[in-house]
């Protein structure tokens, strides 16, 4: 009972990389209730409005009278940012149709938007961009975004955002038992939800350079880059970085 009432402590050398807020676990639920820990409720909207379709109550699936918590008015990047900074979420989903694609809740492909929004040549390099994007392949029913310090010890994804030399240190530690070469999978779209989370869960860790639509909306600072570790991982990591020499300046 007590592990159940005392916030998870752990990961110092994690924790210590970041200089502004703190790293954030994402946790995908598969039924009701199966993190650790009473959760308080999803945060309050501020400065938004609201998901018109939030009132509309959704059924769990196998669960019968149960009701999925509330769709975020949110982007899945945002309640990130909001999350390293303290707030705490329990959402069944999020407003930005490509992270929908990523994160499994949409079959729409985001091709259309891409073209649209200048960022690729033609219909064949968007489409080709939307197909190469990761999706998480889980299925679950609420997904629960909070700082470290809220955390029960028991998570999916770990997130964070780092100077490159901070960053630097958790490819060293990666390598430190093994030797072996962090690859970087990334083409600058769906950074957050895809690259450090979805990425993250199938390869263990992600490393990106952001996304305009992260950068843009979730307003991380131009210095930093995020970096996604897959729960089984985070030990090791931490472990690796507790044995390397500091870096000289």
């Amino acid at each position: 009972m007590q592990r159940e009432e005392v916030p998870f402590s752990g990961y110092p050398e994690l924790k210590r990389l970041m200089e502004t807020g703190e790293p954030v676990c994402v946790t995908f639920e598969i039924e009701e209730g199966d993190t650790k820990g009473e959760f308080r409720g999803t945060v309050p909207f501020q400065g938004t409005v609201p998901f018109q379709e939030a009132e509309t109550k959704e059924k769990v699936a196998g669960k019968g009278s149960e009701e999925l918590p509330e769709k975020s008015g949110f982007l899945f990047c945002e309640l990130v940012q909001k999350a390293r900074m303290g707030e705490k979420f329990r959402i069944s989903g999020q407003s930005c149709s490509p992270g929908d694609y990523v994160l499994g809740l949409s079959e729409e492909s985001p091709s259309e938007y891409y073209l649209k929004s200048g960022r690729y040549r033609n219909m064949q390099a968007a489409e080709k961009a939307a197909l190469s994007l990761p999706r998480l392949k889980r299925k679950f029913c609420s997904i629960v975004i909070e700082p470290l310090s809220l955390n029960r010890g028991n998570f999916d994804v770990l997130i964070l955002f780092l100077k490159p030399e901070k960053a630097m240190r958790i490819v060293q530690a990666n390598a430190y038992s093994e030797g072996k070469r962090t690859v970087m999978d990334t083409m600058g779209a769906a950074s957050i939800c895809g690259d450090c989370t979805v990425l993250a869960l199938e390869q263990g860790m992600g490393l990106s350079f952001g996304c305009k639509g992260s950068r843009k909306h979730s307003g991380y600072e131009d210095f930093e880059v995020p970096l996604g570790i897959a729960f089984g991982k985070v030990e090791e990591i931490e472990e690796g970085l507790s044995k390397l020499p500091e870096t000289t300046h």
